[in-house]
């Protein structure tokens, strides 16, 4: 699906597509939540809530773009540090 607006619909794909991306590599997490706020998505994860982590990006900067890609785009540069962290 592409992203068309910053609207939550939309925003739910995207978040579908980021735990898509943790699920074809094999990583999991206790909690896991995607907010916007003004044009900035922000992706949550963590198995210790006290200990949360997250991953920022300018929402805008990817409107039309497929949201497996944007998941791909955002999580492949940390995907060593996210493999670590996961349990």
């Amino acid at each position: 699906m592409k992203l068309t607006s910053l609207n939550a619909t939309n925003i739910d794909e995207l978040y579908i597509a980021f735990e898509g991306y943790f699920l074809d590599h094999d990583i999991s997490f206790t909690y896991t939540e995607m907010i916007e706020e003004n044009g900035i998505i922000s992706f949550i994860f963590c198995n210790d809530l006290e200990k949360a982590r997250s991953v920022e990006f300018d929402g805008q900067h990817c409107i039309d773009l497929d949201t497996d890609y944007i998941a791909k785009e955002v999580l492949d540069p940390v995907l060593p540090r996210l493999k670590a962290y996961a349990r």
